[in-house]
């Protein structure tokens, strides 16, 4: 059953208050290699893999059939992730063991971290189709004591299970209200539709998973979480499919705003117009690529974010008083993230952004509402 006024946990429903510090939006355990055996046969299937690719340092040239133009090309991308290699991986990602987290040491390991640091919930937005481990994720939270909240709906089309084309979309909103209710893997429930996954260009598929998550939202009452394409009109085009099925907007979280809303070149792209303007429909508006301080890989001529960027968008919303619809994390997605190979991990926000925003004129009741309260009223099933 739906347990109402509860977070839904992969170990059963608990009072919002119990969660503590949580990150709304962080992949647990997730396979985004599509069950590829190699780097080059992944790299075609998804968007995210022809852009890590497109750069001349890559060593890959568009148009060109596996196994790569260079020579020394399989062997760099198929090697594991070690000191010698850490900054190549941060700055071209597509190293192919980097795309999957499926080690449950390593995430335990991870997990310990942000609980010494204060954390105590994490939101797990792995979607079927990215791998998702109900049972690994119920480990997790027995082996740290974190509250560990599972995922449900689908992801990009290219990462869709091949029956979701056949499916209708009350079919589909019929097997997320199953997860909710029921659960999956033997009961483990799911707390949060999402992330829904949306390509820059809609796919019609895609279009009906959403539809189909917003039916399951009103029927549930449980949050629902959007990865929308890039830029500003492929923002908008979700949000018209979301008033056109009379979503419950106040209980939708627009993910990755940081690096997905802002169109508008150097040195403007941090104007805080597009935020404001998307807080008047009454959305979550969720920063959550903390930790993500890479513009050696900006492709564009629209500025990618810092944390400082990130907390300069946040407060221009908390002055225009929008301080209840935020939400920050990490998306750690993949491996060079983790604190065990070198990266930022889930601890960076409860360690180190934390002391960001005090310096940058966030009182302590503002960061608790933004760490605590706000991601406890989303996730609490109303």
């Amino acid at each position: 059953m739906i347990h109402k006024g509860f977070v839904q946990t992969v170990l059963g429903p608990v009072a919002p208050e119990a969660l503590g510090i949580t990150l709304p939006h962080e992949h647990v355990l997730v396979d985004m290699t599509l069950g590829a055996c190699s780097a080059e046969s992944l790299i075609n299937q998804t968007e995210s893999g022809k852009k890590a690719a497109s750069i001349p340092e890559a060593g890959w040239e568009p148009g060109e059939d596996g196994p790569g133009t260079a020579a020394t090309w399989r062997a760099k991308w198929q090697a594991p992730i070690c000191l010698e290699n850490r900054g190549d991986v941060a700055r071209n990602w597509f190293y192919y063991g980097d795309y999957k987290i499926s080690d449950l040491e390593d995430v335990i390991y991870e997990a310990n971290l942000f609980k010494r640091h204060g954390g105590g919930c994490l939101v797990d937005q792995t979607s079927i189709g990215l791998g998702r481990d109900p049972r690994g994720l119920q480990q997790v939270a027995r082996a740290t004591g974190v509250h560990v909240v599972m995922a449900t709906s689908w992801y990009t089309q290219e990462y869709h299970p091949a029956e979701v084309a056949g499916l209708s979309i009350e079919e589909l909103e019929q097997r997320i209200l199953r997860d909710l209710d029921q659960g999956a893997s033997g009961g483990v429930q799911a707390g949060i539709i999402g992330e829904v996954g949306l390509g820059t260009q809609m796919h019609p598929d895609e279009e009906k998973v959403l539809r189909a998550s917003a039916r399951a939202q009103k029927a549930s009452g449980a949050p629902l979480s959007v990865h929308p394409g890039f830029g500003p009109d492929a923002i908008w085009a979700a949000v018209r499919v979301l008033e056109d099925e009379q979503a419950d907007l106040s209980r939708v979280i627009m993910c990755h705003l940081d690096h997905r809303l802002a169109s508008r070149p150097a040195p403007h792209s941090f104007d805080p117009a597009p935020f404001l303007e998307l807080a008047t429909t009454g959305m979550y508006l969720e920063f959550d690529c903390f930790g993500w301080e890479e513009s050696f890989r900006q492709r564009g001529p629209v500025d990618q974010p810092n944390d400082a960027m990130r907390l300069n968008e946040i407060m221009a919303l908390v002055e225009a008083g929008y301080e209840d619809r935020v939400l920050i994390s990490h998306d750690l997605a993949l491996q060079h993230w983790q604190r065990k190979y070198g990266g930022h991990g889930w601890q960076h926000i409860p360690e180190t952004v934390t002391a960001l925003m005090g310096y940058k004129g966030f009182d302590q009741a503002l960061i608790q509402r933004i760490l605590k309260t706000n991601p406890q009223t989303m996730l609490t099933i109303g």
